[in-house]
């Protein structure tokens, strides 16, 4: 549909991404999969037939969405065109049980919802967390620079703008922080979505430095007069 290209874009690119990520992990028998705030499932109908019909792998995915008529509608379109592997389930993100996990997905989970799903991933020792973060509210409400760079951040859209990169920014530290290998960046063109950043973690055993992670973390704070980030709570940091 015409009113739904933009749509169709960034769908096909997180697939186009996905395979890129599946092609360098492990793979296991049956790939387990939990997308978090499913919507209308566009993207995890999309998800679940690309990897099982074109890919050929055995797949268990799990969409967690809160409207009940979504997820009934959902499940019986799932039931109807045979995608035995897929279901969707009716909970909020942060109350959600998922098991065990192999990738973590939130398309656009909004503000502290994307807190939410990465906590979820982190706690379930997902191998993959991919996020695309919208909103950025609980940083902005909290910014109280007492530096140079006051001067700036007046103009609300410099301050909207600087919230977000510290918001995502602190969010790619604190997945350091517990073993995940970090990447942030734009997904998909601007045309397409305003909220087009895209945050990957793989899950990793190296050796790191926690203590120099939250040094620096905690310099940031101090720096844009920030308190706390929300996902430090979840993760019970601070």
């Amino acid at each position: 549909l015409k009113g739904m290209h933009d749509k169709y874009r960034q769908i096909n690119k997180y697939l186009e991404i996905i395979e890129g990520l599946l092609a360098v992990s492990d793979k296991k028998e049956v790939l387990k999969i939990v997308d978090m705030g499913s919507g209308k499932g566009y993207l995890t109908f999309a998800l679940y037939d690309f990897l099982k019909n074109r890919l050929n792998l055995q797949v268990q995915l799990i969409g967690i969405e809160f409207r009940k008529e979504l997820v009934e509608k959902s499940n019986k379109l799932a039931k109807k065109i045979g995608f035995d592997g897929l279901r969707f389930k009716q909970g909020s993100i942060e109350k959600a049980e998922t098991g065990q996990t192999d990738m973590l997905i939130a398309l656009h989970a909004c503000d502290t919802a994307t807190d939410e799903a990465i906590f979820k991933g982190i706690s379930t020792k997902a191998k993959l967390i991919l996020v695309a973060p919208c909103c950025h509210k609980q940083i902005r409400k909290q910014m109280n620079i007492q530096n140079e760079m006051s001067s700036f951040i007046k103009h609300g859209i410099l301050k909207e703008r600087q919230a977000e990169i510290i918001t995502d920014g602190l969010r790619g530290l604190l997945m350091e922080a517990f073993q995940y290998k970090t990447k942030i960046f734009e997904f998909i063109s601007t045309e397409h979505t305003a909220k087009n950043v895209m945050i990957i973690g793989t899950k990793h055993r190296n050796q790191i430095d926690k203590d120099a992670i939250f040094e620096k973390i905690n310099s940031l704070k101090k720096l844009f007069g920030i308190r706390y980030h929300y996902l430090e709570k979840l993760l019970k940091v601070i």
